[in-house]
């Protein structure tokens, strides 16, 4: 195989590491995954084992129920797959396997398999019904100061350099989830907290260093454990994030790797062209496909290669270790299209696999709600594709978000917008699984768009919350959260309060501003509103062409109906309301769910600018 080289850098950490001739002596540095269960729906489980010219040794398990079926070697001496089977009947309990030349005992590691959660196979996951909160550790609250700098880790906190770590962890957001359950929050995507030992732009851990542990300075594998604790007792789901692109340039693979084709290499640096669309381009050329699969997502980020069946086999099992030991409630998978979709979809399969009724929300980062949709499960698409993704990000109406309410008086004043984009509703399989999002962590705030103005932020809210979907907050919209354009570090503000040397506590009422508080208890009331809405969790949605910067939609389901008016024009207006009529029948008055103001259908709507009514119609 012709070996190819991305970077002189990456060609001095290859060449610092060449393979261990089979002479020296060898050693078991590692075995991954680091323990298992027994009970899984899978009986197979590969153990990765690392150490000096382990390759050609024999493996031996005397433990009933576990059978080693096959070994294999690689092109590297230092690595050896030991594929087990754990019999249904087997036991929990710890063994030795021992690692044999000839008769010879060269090592021996101790290997635990757990007792499984009751129920944990059918586990329920997220659903439509959920309002999910997206949060980086780093940047949330540090609630473990001790831990802001560990010895042997490169970068300690620096909170004046937004692209440095600043100290928030996992006990932070532990602290925390009181304030998410009154907030109205019912699901918690966090952030990858993976070990992640790089010289720079380590915080945000989406370069994992190693697979199994929680970074040190985020907390430790018990503290993740907690967190799912602490969240199920908060009646909060735990949303885990998967990332089966790259991993960290700082990743023992990377000095020793398994193989040559392990990752994506090239004959000098190239990066993804993040071109997406040619996936469903019929026209693409196998090239722009190429370098957008096998490009690398960024210098320090190697590039996986899911086709090698070994390195699919460990990431998988890397996934179903989390769930399993973190009790997760769900997934939500990174940069889909930037593998080949069809390793992804085969890669979602081995979840579903084990866990039937788990959900996965992928970021399919593409421009028109034809694209989305064909990221979504159950699509029918024409070439066969399913992605085994049961939800999929509207990236498209997160562009409307940050366009329509700017727009000036018109006929329609930026409304068409969105009743042009609902009218593609057509194109998903399951439109209440389809996750809406006003902003997240590489993405302008919504607060920078609409430079602040509260009461197109309130409208912003309003559509979020009362929309088909389900919706994902991002840390800080429920205060209108400030951050900066066109850089990703501006969109990953620290949250106020959440370190004990911060002037003012924006977790409370009492360290909120006065614009802070409008904002949070809008969201907080809608939200809470949502939380027992049936409509609004999966109701019917029936729209109106928009007219004089006047939208008006509604939602209905098992009886109950919601009425949504949004004034996007400049001046206030009366308005009749005997077009709408269908989405009241039978009824002749509504309660405004912000305000609790008594509206009567039969009369004249007075509305000011730039504001949404949410209206829950009596019946």
């Amino acid at each position: 195989m012709k070996k190819k080289l991305y970077t002189l850098t990456l060609l001095a950490l290859l060449c610092s590491a060449t393979w261990a001739a089979k002479s020296e002596k060898p050693c078991v540095n590692k075995i991954e995954p680091v323990s298992w269960w027994v009970g899984m729906n899978n009986p197979e489980l590969m153990l990765q084992c690392h150490g000096k010219s382990i390759g050609d040794a024999t493996v031996e398990i005397n433990y009933s129920g576990v059978t080693v079926t096959k070994t294999e070697a690689v092109e590297n001496p230092n690595y050896l797959f030991v594929f087990l089977n754990i019999d249904p009947a087997t036991k929990p309990g710890t063994f030795d396997i021992v690692f044999k030349k000839g008769k010879k005992s060269i090592a021996k590691c101790k290997y635990t398999l757990n007792e499984r959660r009751e129920g944990s196979r059918m586990r329920e996951s997220f659903s439509s019904g959920d309002a999910m909160y997206l949060l980086m550790p780093d940047r949330f609250a540090n609630g473990n100061p001790s831990n802001d700098n560990v010895k042997g880790y490169i970068q300690g906190v620096n909170r004046a350099n937004l692209g440095e770590r600043h100290g928030g962890d996992l006990q932070g957001v532990i602290d925390h989830l009181g304030y998410l359950e009154d907030l109205g929050v019912t699901a918690l995507w966090v952030t990858p907290f993976f070990e992640n030992n790089d010289t720079q732009y380590s915080y945000h851990h989406y370069a994992v260093g190693d697979y199994f542990n929680v970074d040190p300075r985020l907390g430790s594998n018990k503290d993740y454990r907690n967190l799912s604790d602490s969240c199920h007792s908060h009646s909060i789901k735990l949303i885990l994030d998967v990332v089966p692109n790259h991993c960290g340039i700082v990743h023992y693979w990377i000095k020793d790797l398994p193989t040559q084709d392990w990752i994506h290499q090239w004959p000098t640096y190239t990066s993804s062209n993040y071109r997406m669309t040619a996936w469903t381009d019929p026209h693409a050329s196998k090239s722009d496909i190429e370098v957008l699969e096998k490009g690398w997502f960024s210098g320090n980020m190697p590039d996986l290669n899911l086709e090698n069946p070994l390195l699919f086999k460990y990431l998988s099992q890397v996934y179903i270790w989390w769930i399993e030991y973190g009790n997760v409630d769900g997934l939500r998978v990174d940069t889909y299209p930037y593998n080949d979709i069809h390793l992804a979809s085969r890669f979602m399969k081995t979840f579903l696999d084990e866990y039937p009724n788990l959900h996965i929300v992928g970021e399919c980062w593409v421009k028109s709600p034809l694209e989305i949709a064909y990221y979504q499960s159950g699509n029918n698409n024409k070439d066969g594709f399913d992605s085994n993704l049961q939800s999929v990000m509207d990236f498209v109406l997160k562009d409307k978000l940050h366009e329509a309410f700017n727009e000036r008086d018109g006929w329609d004043n930026g409304m068409s917008k969105f009743y042009a984009h609902y009218a593609q509703d057509f194109a998903y399989p399951d439109v209440n699984m389809v996750m809406n999002f006003l902003d997240n962590h590489d993405i302008d705030r919504f607060s920078v768009s609409v430079k602040r103005d509260i009461n197109k932020y309130k409208m912003g809210i309003a559509m979020l919350l009362t929309t088909r979907g389900y919706p994902q907050i991002y840390y800080g919209d429920e205060i209108m959260l400030d951050g900066i354009a066109g850089n990703y570090e501006g969109h990953r503000f620290d949250f106020p309060g959440g370190w004990k040397e911060d002037s003012r506590n924006a977790f409370t009422a009492e360290g909120r501003t006065n614009e802070e508080n409008e904002v949070f208890n809008y969201m907080r009331t809608l939200l809470q509103f949502r939380k027992n809405s049936k409509a609004l969790q999966y109701g019917k949605m029936t729209q109106f062409i928009p007219v004089n910067g006047i939208y008006v939609f509604s939602r209905e389901a098992e009886g109950e109906r919601v009425m949504m008016i949004f004034n996007n024009s400049n001046n206030s207006q009366l308005i009749s309301l005997d077009r709408y009529k269908e989405l009241f029948e039978g009824a002749t008055s509504g309660t405004e769910v912000v305000t609790g103001k008594k509206i009567d259908f039969d009369l004249k709507l007075s509305m000011p600018a730039k504001t949404a009514y949410v209206i829950k119609i009596d019946n």
